[in-house]
């Protein structure tokens, strides 16, 4: 057992050492910032031009659309809008739905379908409570602290999404449920009550690179006989056992296994009489592999569509779980997103995919079930969404949107063609604002070939004969992609006087595997190239001030800033780095392994992403942002850089925050990240006590990062 006296003394001595690092900095409230008055008037909006719903009354010929909460219809041949009330919406089937628990959490309570019974998982076990009350039924007795019935770990809830652990089969007959072992994971213990007059320990099993996993198992209860029939996992420890799912009939219990790698998953179906399991798909990667494919069964509660990679890119497969694979639906060179509709009368799936001449454009698709014919069905390089199918399979509706391009939503024929207007686009909000439109780039990654999108954000009164600061606001890692083909983004923080950019490197998703696993054993790298080739690509217009460069952002973001500030020190002055891995040996299993395999595997690939061993190189200016009670990326990750430059004597600016976790909610995390990024700009300075606000006074020259114009400083500013 970790001796927890012990570790919060050596946590509060790390605390008193870094102690001096924060003592230099400099900021003020974000209100109290230059230009800080701009940025609430900056704030765009882009809801309009949406319908909120659609109806068909396809005997009428006509379709019903509601706006701005009016109803109107339209000819389903073509022609005026008319306001009017529509027929009365069908009846919709209530679905049973599980409520799931919280991120990184799983449900402790979960009723049954037919309402009879609530699953509770209390004191490490799981029972069964009456509904209409009564004595509770205890399915499972042998939990303790750590051995878990009706829960998995941590790192199961943040990084496989297990925010279900106990599952009702449809007839509310029997109930699955993990048998969860976490004793094999090592602990982190966190240190709790740092504004109180005693500390406490704060400890959960936290698995880190290389180290051991829980072992997870499944049992499923038969509420008539009481009896527990264990599921077969399979003989390996180390896997990864999740996504539990009753088929629709509830003749099988569905679930995916996953090997450590990460590089094959399977859908295991298990006859939930016996426990015996079989394979029923079986995905492979070079790489890693997706953890949770789409999948959806059809009404015979057999047959289902299946989202395979097995191409570099995600399409749709048809399969049924007794005889296996029925059909290739989709064999596209883009990325099929989702499931929009299926008429299974008719034999059409309709889906949305990355089908557009740029490349993050979704476009509506439509396929036969039997893979015999697939149609585009929306033309323009425009991104498309909020799809509404009639029931005819002969019109749809659609709204259309580009970053500098409002909504409109029209009804349309199924071979494309734009029947009617339902909504014409508002006027333009940054019109209004006096503020330039967000500005769509795409250029070479650094590897000079593979096209990469990003976006600009300019503010109010932009004036290209002057010279402008540049902050990246920056993300890139694996799973999320930040840049969004939507109207109504904007970073309104450009009202402080600078401009902002953000780029979707190589290694984030949404572009097909290829562009996806760029970053495969070696986070750190491509990302961090294409960050710095934004910054090229931005340094060759002329109002882009190259010597006045930071680069902002949080979790992954952080280890991005800090990673571009120590590689590309030539281009890149300035990071502010909030909640950063610093080296990914610090981080968890699932997610660290998927992509950078084990410490033992990919040594090197682990060296060269570890902005700790970088740092003594660090010829820019950092500040760091933590919460102390950060489950997620520990406060050690910040503790291990700043103690690398203290070594090195290396000055850096810090700011931890007492009671946060890792999305720190405190008002003075945005005053101190854009004080310092303002303040390194030579933007603004701390005035001395009983002065004048900043605000009011000129703005300092810039402070050894160069010089340049001043956007703060012109007249007729924003």
């Amino acid at each position: 057992m970790m001796n927890h006296r012990n570790t919060c003394a050596a946590l509060a001595a790390a605390l008193a050492a870094f102690a001096c690092s924060l003592a230099s900095a400099q900021w003020a409230p974000f209100s109290a910032l230059p230009g800080a008055d701009r940025v609430d008037r900056g704030q765009v909006g882009g809801s309009a031009g949406r319908v909120s719903e659609v109806r068909w009354d396809l005997p009428g010929g006509t379709a019903w659309f509601q706006y701005a909460g009016k109803w109107k219809s339209v000819p389903l041949a073509g022609g005026a809008a008319a306001e009017g009330e529509p027929p009365a919406a069908p009846e919709v089937a209530k679905r049973y739905q599980a409520p799931k628990g919280g991120r990184a959490q799983q449900a402790t309570r979960v009723p049954s379908p037919d309402g009879a019974w609530n699953a509770v998982f209390a004191d490490c076990n799981v029972s069964l409570e009456p509904a209409a009350g009564g004595e509770r039924v205890a399915v499972t007795t042998e939990g303790k602290d750590r051995h878990w019935f009706g829960s998995a770990d941590w790192v199961y809830g943040e990084e496989l999404d297990q925010n279900a652990a106990m599952w009702w089969s449809p007839d509310s007959k029997r109930i699955a449920y993990y048998d969860f072992d976490e004793t094999p994971v090592k602990e982190y213990v966190l240190l709790g009550g740092l504004t109180t007059t005693r500390t406490r320990p704060i400890v959960g099993g936290y698995p880190k690179p290389g180290d051991a996993n829980g072992i997870a198992r499944l049992e499923i209860y038969d509420l008539a006989s009481r009896k527990r029939t264990p599921i077969d996992v399979g003989p390996a420890q180390d896997q990864y056992v999740y996504g539990g799912e009753w088929s629709p009939k509830g003749d099988a219990f569905l679930w995916f296994r996953a090997n450590r790698r990460q590089d094959t998953v399977e859908l295991m179906a298990t006859d939930p009489a016996t426990g015996r399991s079989r394979t029923v798909i079986t995905e492979k990667q070079a790489t890693w592999q997706k953890n949770s494919p789409q999948m959806r069964f059809l009404a015979d509660g057999s047959r289902f569509l299946w989202e395979s990679e097995s191409s570099g890119f995600a399409n749709f497969e048809l399969w049924d779980l007794s005889t296996g694979k029925l059909a290739r639906i989709t064999d596209d060179p883009w990325v099929a997103e989702s499931i929009v509709s299926v008429d299974e009368a008719a034999g059409w799936l309709y889906y949305s995919a990355r089908s557009s001449e740029t490349a993050i454009n979704s476009q509506l698709h439509r396929a036969r079930l039997d893979g015999s014919r697939r149609e585009r069905l929306t033309k323009e390089d425009l991104h498309y969404s909020s799809f509404q199918v009639a029931p005819d399979n002969q019109h749809f509706v659609a709204t259309k949107q580009f970053v500098d391009v409002p909504p409109s939503a029209s009804l349309y024929r199924m071979d494309g063609k734009e029947i009617a207007k339902l909504t014409t686009p508002a006027a333009d909000p940054y019109a209004k604002k006096g503020m330039p439109a967000p500005e769509f780039l795409r250029f070479p990654a650094a590897d000079g070939k593979t096209e990469l999108y990003g976006i600009l954000y300019k503010p109010a009164g932009f004036d290209p004969s002057r010279t402008y600061p540049l902050v990246i606001d920056a993300y890139g890692g694996p799973l999320i992609a930040s840049v969004s083909p939507r109207f109504g983004t904007q970073e309104a923080q450009t009202g402080l006087g600078v401009l902002i950019a953000k780029v979707d490197n190589r290694g984030t998703p949404g572009r097909g595997k290829a562009f996806e696993s760029a970053t495969y054993l070696k986070l750190g790298g491509p990302d961090v190239d294409d960050q710095a080739q934004l910054v090229r690509e931005l340094d060759k217009r002329p109002y882009v001030d190259a010597s006045r460069v930071a680069i902002m952002g949080h979790s992954y973001g952080g280890y991005m800033s800090l990673m571009a500030v120590l590689r590309y020190p030539d281009l890149i002055q300035v990071a502010v780095a909030g909640a950063p891995p610093t080296d990914w040996s610090q981080y968890d299993t699932i997610y660290t392994e998927r992509v950078m395999r084990t410490p033992a595997e990919n040594e090197a690939g682990y060296d060269a992403g570890s902005a700790v061993k970088l740092a003594p190189g660090l010829k820019g200016r950092v500040l760091l942002l933590h919460g102390m009670v950060d489950d997620n990326v520990h406060p050690s990750n910040t503790f291990a850089i700043a103690q690398a430059w203290q070594q090195s004597s290396t000055p850096f600016e810090m700011m931890l925050f007492a009671n946060s976790d890792h999305g720190i909610r405190s008002p003075a995390y945005e005053a101190a990240k854009w004080s310092f990024i303002l303040r390194n700009f030579g933007m603004w300075s701390q005035p001395p006590l009983g002065a004048a606000p900043e605000a009011e006074k000129e703005p300092a020259k810039p402070d050894g990062l160069g010089s340049g114009s001043d956007p703060a400083s012109t007249p007729n500013r924003p």
